[in-house]
């Protein structure tokens, strides 16, 4: 993989994690109510989601991506969002890739 790649799957991890990062944070339990407890199963559902999809993608960035497997990468995206249609994870980390591979490329 040349280093164009390896930067622009980089820049997807740090995406990956400024999305994580802009989950609030839970009020405290004494505030909880009904839509207080939908709310936190739907943010915690989603933050779990994207952790275990980049868990072994950040082990890849953090090996130089040796023996990363680009197309397993991109199918588990696929998957997960073809199970989870309100979650479109591989279309949107596609086309931030994809940007980011064309700016480095300019």
């Amino acid at each position: 993989m040349d280093a164009n790649r390896k930067n622009a799957y980089r820049y997807l991890l740090y995406q990956f994690l400024i999305e994580v990062r802009t989950v609030p944070i839970p009020p405290s339990p004494q505030q909880f109510d009904t839509a207080t407890f939908e709310w936190l199963a739907k943010t915690n559902y989603y933050t779990g989601a994207v952790a275990y999809q980049l868990h072994n993608f950040a082990l890849a960035a953090a090996n130089d991506f040796t023996d990363f497997n680009e197309e397993h990468f991109w199918a588990g995206l696929e998957h997960f969002s073809k199970q989870n249609p309100e979650i479109p994870l591989a279309r949107r980390y596609r086309t931030v890739f994809e940007r980011r591979l064309a700016e480095l490329l300019e």
